[in-house]
This record gives C-alpha cells, structure tokens and sequence, in this order.
C-alpha cells in the first residue's frame, strides 16, 4: 500500500500521551465561575453532577470531573478534577442537582485545552456505517489497514471503512476533506505521509464552499494539519 500514514496522525495516540480516551478533539483546561449565590450550599468542596456538563462532540469522548468549592455565599471556584477528551467547542456547565445555583447566578465558563497542552489531533473522516445509516462528519480515524481502508470510530459505532471521493455514500464508506489556502476543498482520493492525491469538490461534508481550483483532479499535493500554502500545501480535516 506504498508508505503508510504514521500512527501520529491518527487519534489513538492521544491515549499514551494523556491516559484518555483515544480521540481527537480537546479537554477542559479550566472553568471560570460566575458571580452569583450558592446560598444553598455550606462551605465546602462539591462534586458538579455529570449531567450538569456538556457532552463531548466526538464519539469516545469523556467529561471532565469537576467541583466546585464553596467559602461563602458569594465565593467559591470551580477545580478540573481530570480534564476530559473528545471537546471541539467548550462545554456548557450548569450549577443544578446537588449543586444548586442561587439568587444571580450565571453558568461557568469552560476553557478548551490550546498551545502546548492541547490533545493531539486526529485526521477527521465522514463515514456512512451501514445501508440507511446517516453520514457522519466527526469520524475519528484511528488506524490504516490498507491503502483505501481505514479503521474509524463514529457514533454509528467502530468499523473498516473505504476511502471515496463521492458525498453520497453507501454503507462502510468514508471520505477525507482537505482545504487550499483560498479556502476551496477536495475529497482526498488517496493519503500517504507526505501527499494527499486530491478531486476537486464544492460543499464538501457539507458545508458550504467552491471546488478547489490550486490543484487538479488526480494531482498530488503536500498537507498538512496547520495553514496551507498556495500551490503547494492542503489542510486536512483534522479534530
């Protein structure tokens, strides 16, 4: 299958590196809390039930645990107890439950993990699991087994997948987008370590965009998961 990707691109690595799970995406890196009453609270640490915080995006994903502790009606904050996984926009949080908001207060204020403790990201995959599921835009890709097949994890569940350049997809299919510097996309015909092969292709997942026009259908390009070069680099999809 040529020279495969190495495991780095792909999300798996995430576990080794923060002991979480094996996504892309992001974690808590704190909680700002609100000006407010928690008058029924004692002083004290409390634990903020997990169904006070958002889900995270990405299927594998784990919350984050987090308390808050109280000394005063007015004065308390919020800790990260273990960050979480699997987050591309913050979560929100909600004092209720056993950690009641009072008299004005507003929710706390998630901050995503960026710079040097940002998670790793993983290259992003949409997916169609079976006949008549729906197509899935946050795959998260976490092995190559062939040149065209990959493992990818979704919320359909975990499967084998072949790589096309079509939006409409049938069952075990998937596709790569990747983006030139003018913001034009392509779907990725073919992926190695160092070069995307690249179709053109308008409204890729999805979204809402012109067909890339910097590189031909069936031509190679450079990538990478940072900013692209005008005729000479892509951005993958990445998480």
């Amino acid at each position: 299958m040529g020279r495969p990707l190495n495991k780095k691109y792909f999300a798996n690595t995430n576990y080794q590196d923060f002991g979480t799970a094996g996504v892309g995406g992001e974690s808590v890196a704190s909680v700002t809390a609100p000006t407010g009453t928690l008058s029924s609270l004692v002083n004290g640490t409390y634990t903020i039930p997990a169904a006070s915080i958002g889900a995270p995006q990405i299927t594998g994903g784990a919350k984050p645990e987090l308390t808050v502790t109280v000394t005063g009606a007015t004065a308390y904050t919020v800790t990260v107890v273990t960050p979480g996984s699997g987050y591309t926009s913050a979560p929100s949080i909600t004092f209720s439950g056993s950690v009641a908001g009072g008299s004005g207060s507003a929710s706390p204020v998630a901050t995503l993990t960026s710079g040097a403790s940002a998670r790793q990201n993983g290259i992003k995959a949409e997916t169609q699991y079976g006949s008549g599921d729906s197509e899935i835009t946050t795959g998260d890709i976490i092995k190559q087994v062939s040149t065209y097949r990959y493992k990818v994890q979704t919320s359909q569940g975990t499967g084998i997948f072949k790589l096309v350049t079509t939006e409409a997809k049938g069952a075990g299919e998937m596709s790569i987008m990747a983006t030139d510097s003018a913001g034009g996309t392509y779907l990725v015909s073919k992926l190695t370590a160092r070069q995307a092969v690249l179709v053109p292709t308008a409204n890729a997942h999805g979204g809402s965009s012109s067909a890339g026009s910097q590189f031909a259908s069936g031509e190679g390009a450079k990538w990478t998961f940072g900013s692209a070069v005008a005729n000479d680099t892509v951005t993958i999809a990445n998480q």
